[in-house]
């Protein structure tokens, strides 16, 4: 099964680069990153107000339910993005479609048709299930969700149960977890995968956004050691740079913070959101620093302490 889901990859990336070429332009790549980055924080800020307006009975549980499985959705679109940006090792943001309608048409059906029936036939036991509790109301997750991912998912437990040090097992199977919503098995998935690979950057950076977005108010343990770590590798990482400034806050270090933001800021876009919105925090922690005459920021970052 495994050779066909690895033909089946190849067969989606050859599909992948029929339909689209990168579009040349950093800034532009840049701001589809940073766009990324926020509409994942503001949906996240979205589930955790969700949650607090349920158990205060303010919402419908119904609706509430509805509402949080969409929100959980597009999460699981958005970290994906981000993670595949990471994976590639480029910047390199929007993609445009080339203009080959007949043959998309033909390769993506092609590519369904033999791909549903081989996974039909091999795991017709484990879909008629699923119809089955999915008909009823019975599985947790999103609506829609295809079959073969929960089907997905139990063939990689079952590899790692007896290969445990296979690294790219555990990430696909954090992967697979993300987009089912289940983000404690994605932590302890990413948390195998990093053990087996702790200097991986594609490990680092999901595994401490993973753990930073369980628990925001916990800037110190594994976290905080995974953000140091990510931004020794890469120290132009914009969540590291942010998490670091902010444990800096935390602990009372408002001149750490300082140069720490900084450096945030001079890696956004010029007039995005999130810089303002890093300006506005530096502002305040210049404030706090120097009092409201405080000169404002140059814009050039002091060296970033190694903490």
């Amino acid at each position: 099964m495994y050779t066909i889901v690895i033909l089946a990859a190849l067969l989606v990336v050859l599909v992948g680069w029929f339909l689209t070429r990168p579009i040349k332009g950093g800034e532009a790549a840049a701001e589809e990153g940073l766009a990324l980055a926020y509409s994942r924080d503001e949906l996240l800020k979205q589930i955790r107000e969700l949650d607090q307006d349920r158990k205060e009975g303010r919402l419908d549980e119904t609706v509430a339910t509805e509402e949080r499985k969409r929100l959980e959705y597009e999460l699981a679109q958005a970290v994906q993005r981000l993670d595949q940006r990471a994976a590639d090792g480029t910047t390199a943001g929007t993609l445009q479609l080339r203009h080959r309608p007949l043959g998309v048409v033909a390769i993506t059906t092609l590519l369904v048709v033999l791909a549903g029936g081989v996974d039909y036939w091999q795991n017709r036991p484990a879909l008629v299930t699923f119809a089955h509790l999915n008909a009823q109301g019975q599985v947790e997750g999103l609506h829609g969700l295809p079959p073969m991912v929960l089907s997905m998912v139990n063939k990689l437990k079952r590899h790692l149960k007896y290969h445990p040090d296979d690294t790219n097992g555990w990430i696909e199977l954090a992967r697979a977890n993300i987009v089912l919503g289940n983000m404690d098995g994605a932590r302890k998935a990413y948390g195998k995968a990093y053990r087996l690979a702790p200097d991986n950057l594609n490990v680092l950076t999901n595994y401490a956004w993973l753990l930073y977005a369980a628990n925001p108010a916990q800037t110190t343990g594994l976290v905080d050691q995974l953000y140091h770590k990510l931004y020794l590798r890469d120290p132009h990482q914009q969540d590291a740079l942010w998490f670091l400034g902010l444990a800096a806050f935390h602990k009372g270090h408002l001149k750490k913070t300082l140069r720490y933001w900084t450096q945030l800021q001079n890696e956004l876009p010029p007039g995005s959101k999130a810089r303002a919105g890093v300006e506005s925090a530096i502002s305040k922690i210049r404030a706090r620093l120097f009092g409201p005459t405080a000169p404002a920021s140059s814009g050039t970052a002091s060296p970033v302490p190694h903490a």
